[in-house]
């Protein structure tokens, strides 16, 4: 352990015990400067808690000495004389507390006389191995019950920190798996662009039949040139292409909702699992993204039907058409029909 530090050479030959047992201070000696005027500190004083005890931190640093006294010791004076000891090497120790975000773990447990000094430091801890090895070297002994009490205490305040740390995951995952199924429950569309697929396919379907009136036409050019392309690439492109696109992206985009629907879900049962309470407006969304599922496959699943029945028509319409020397001149066999989406 490190000695060289100026706790240890303020603390040397016995001054801390002179320091925790009457007001004389140790001589001065150099040691670490404030890193600025100690009245620059953001703190508020640290009162004496029950069953005596009180804590002076080392200003500009996050090392720290927890006192606690029993029987008839003074735990604030006992910090006041200790503090003010420490202080005369250029160190300046204080009551008043320095604001840490992290935890100070322990570094050392002692005690003499009814009095527990538990240190703490951060990081590379120097200035709590320091002070721990001036105390020791003043007489006082380690104290392997208070040791053991400051690392559980150290233990539960990392294992509460983790669950606030994954509690504060957890509610933000939810807030955001809500928000975003309610983006798509307000978005949802009911299969407006394979209803709008439809809508062509009936309207170039009556063009066909228009078409069909004009019979055979000179050496089969109406049968095989017009309503034969109508069948094959004007109808049956808006079924066999463009609309089996759309139920395509309507399948993904129904597989996508379901994991939405899921996402939410999972992220309700872990806040339920930490404790907290679900979202409002969770089971809202969840239900009418659940509706939105069932209304977009009947809706699609009906006008696939409708489609393939678009494309039939079209097809058998121009394959009776061809009569005489125009005999088998239509566009042929039907093309596969759409399946239905689940």
């Amino acid at each position: 352990m490190r000695t060289a530090v100026a706790a240890v050479v303020m603390l040397g030959s016995g001054a801390l015990l002179a320091a925790c047992t009457s007001s004389h201070a140790p001589a001065a000696a150099s040691g670490v400067r404030p890193l600025s005027s100690p009245t620059s500190v953001t703190s508020s004083t640290a009162a004496a808690a029950a069953g005596g005890a009180c804590t002076i931190y080392l200003y500009g640093h996050a090392a720290r000495a927890e006192v606690r006294s029993s029987g008839e010791s003074d735990a604030a004076g006992e910090c006041r004389t200790l503090a003010s000891s420490l202080s005369q090497g250029g160190d300046f120790w204080t009551t008043q507390a320095v604001a840490v975000q992290q935890l100070v773990p322990e570094v050392c447990a002692v005690q003499k006389s009814g009095v527990v000094v538990v240190v703490r430091d951060t990081n590379a801890q120097i200035f709590g191995q320091s002070l721990c090895s001036a105390l020791l070297q003043g007489g006082w002994a380690e104290d392997a019950q208070a040791e053991g009490t400051a690392q559980q205490q150290d233990q539960q305040t990392v294992r509460a920190s983790a669950q606030a740390s994954a509690r504060a995951a957890d509610q933000s995952t939810a807030n955001d798996a809500l928000a975003t199924l309610q983006d798509s429950n307000s978005s949802f569309t009911n299969a407006k662009s394979v209803r709008g697929d439809l809508t062509t396919a009936d309207n170039d379907l009556a063009q066909l039949r228009k078409d069909a009136k004009g019979g055979n036409g000179d050496g089969c050019y109406n049968v095989e040139n017009v309503v034969g392309y109508d069948a094959e690439n004007v109808v049956g492109y808006d079924v066999t292409s463009s609309a089996s696109y759309d139920v395509d992206q309507e399948q993904q985009g129904i597989k996508q909702l379901r994991s939405r629907i899921t996402d939410l879900k999972d992220a309700q049962a872990a806040l339920t699992a930490d404790g907290l309470p679900t979202l409002p407006g969770a089971s809202t969304a969840i239900a009418t993204a659940e509706a939105h599922l069932t209304t977009a496959i009947t809706t699609t699943n009906k006008t696939i039907d409708d489609l393939n029945a678009d494309m039939k028509t079209a097809y058998s319409i121009a394959n009776a058409l061809g009569t005489g020397d125009c005999a088998d001149s239509g566009p042929g066999e039907v093309p596969e029909r759409l399946s239905h989406i689940s």
